[in-house]
């Protein structure tokens, strides 16, 4: 693969309720969540980058689906991955869908510059070669951090949470989500 490796979760493009529960420091409205996501998406991210999206892409209704999509993953650099999340599900079948992505998957693993990645939208306890210093990545919790699980991952230092509100909206390598990481789980 060429470019840089980026890691992300949860954009919930359209979504008033993410805005709602944990975004509205930030936004104002849903389309000022939108179009902040894109920008700092493309200040970051070039064509030749590799972006895995660990699910949660977008909600809406599927009539406006392709609309909605065109109008943002539509707009946005790098090669898209898409690891499935739990609003995804009902679309992964869709080819109005899956063309925004060159791959749509449940998880996968893959080495990112030596180091062996789990990604999964859900963050798992027992993760691929975890005994052997690799990495699982994450999404779903959002920036909740006071549940039983998030208590129990707070002591996996190799499990790393890619949501948006802990990657301040935007992609990160693999070394910057260990820093937000490590400052979010502080």
């Amino acid at each position: 693969m060429d470019g840089t490796i980026f890691y992300v979760s949860d954009y919930h493009f359209d979504h008033q309720l993410a805005l709602n529960r944990s975004r509205s420091d930030w936004f104002s409205d849903v389309n000022e969540m939108n179009e902040t996501i894109i920008r700092l998406h493309n200040q970051k991210v070039t064509e030749q980058d590799q972006v895995y999206i660990l699910g949660d892409i977008i909600v809406c209704e599927e009539a406006v689906l392709e609309q909605r999509l065109e109008a943002t993953i539509g707009r946005m650099n790098g090669h898209l991955h898409l690891i499935l999340g739990n609003h995804d599900y009902k679309y992964k079948e869709l080819d109005q869908f899956r063309k925004f992505f060159e791959t749509v998957e449940d998880s996968a693993i893959i080495k990112d510059q030596g180091r062996w990645v789990q990604l999964y939208h859900y963050p798992v306890l027992c993760w691929y070669r975890k005994q052997k210093g690799a990495y699982h990545i994450y999404g779903h919790l959002h920036n909740e951090c006071n549940g039983k699980e998030c208590k129990v991952l707070q002591k996996e230092p190799r499990a790393l949470n890619a949501c948006v509100e802990i990657t301040e909206y935007e992609p990160c390598t693999l070394a910057e989500l260990l820093d937000r990481n490590s400052r979010f789980k502080s």
